[in-house]
């Protein structure tokens, strides 16, 4: 697992890192979220101690949400570590070698800020996080040089129809910002850029 030397901050109480896997040949990228009782972690990769005590000196950790069946990372880790749950969908938790501490569905609002969005058709369990303006997306969509803003290439989805069809879900929510798992987020525009990308 990569350790990434410093974070972000992509506004107030939205902080983001990533680093490169070899394994996988390519970026790895995460979030934390500030929310009132604490930072919830999205799809969370290693931070060396240094940042990661600056980064906690904001917020004690609060939970951890995975958004795919392909993204344990570090979230082992940082349940031990810091004794906080892990949630994901139950497709998704299935995939992983230690047990999900809370299940959660479509539709569902989780933390009192963020509303699950189940994204059939990627990989198992794949959904999106919708909070305020803010959209966290795991697989589904990607931010890589190349091809830049793009949906999962078919060769990685379980149906590409599927996931396509289900993206369009994401245009009900209002948001600017839209953070990735593999990618660097994007802070303006961003629903703007999915309606055109899908379109």
């Amino acid at each position: 697992m990569p350790v990434a030397e410093e974070f972000q901050v992509i506004r107030p109480g939205l902080f983001f890192w990533q680093a490169y896997d070899p394994a996988v040949k390519t970026d790895l990228s995460c979030c934390a979220s500030q929310t009132p009782t604490g930072l919830v972690f999205i799809d969370p990769i290693l931070l060396d101690k240094r940042a990661q005590a600056e980064l906690l000196a904001t917020a004690s950790p609060r939970a951890i949400v995975l958004t795919s069946g392909n993204h344990a990372r570090a979230a082992e880790t940082y349940r031990a570590r810091f004794s906080i749950p892990v949630y994901a969908d139950a497709g998704a938790a299935a995939e992983f070698s230690f047990p999900v501490d809370h299940l959660v569905a479509d539709g569902e609002i989780i933390f009192d800020e963020f509303t699950v969005i189940s994204l059939p058709g990627a990989a198992a369990g794949e959904i999106a996080l919708h909070r305020g303006d803010a959209l966290h997306v795991g697989d589904a969509l990607i931010h890589l040089p190349p091809p830049g803003f793009a949906v999962l290439p078919d060769k990685y989805c379980a149906d590409p129809r599927e996931l396509r069809g289900a993206l369009g879900k994401l245009l009900r929510f209002p948001f600017e910002l839209l953070t990735f798992a593999h990618g660097l987020p994007i802070v303006t525009r961003a629903r703007q850029r999915l309606s055109e990308l899908l379109a």
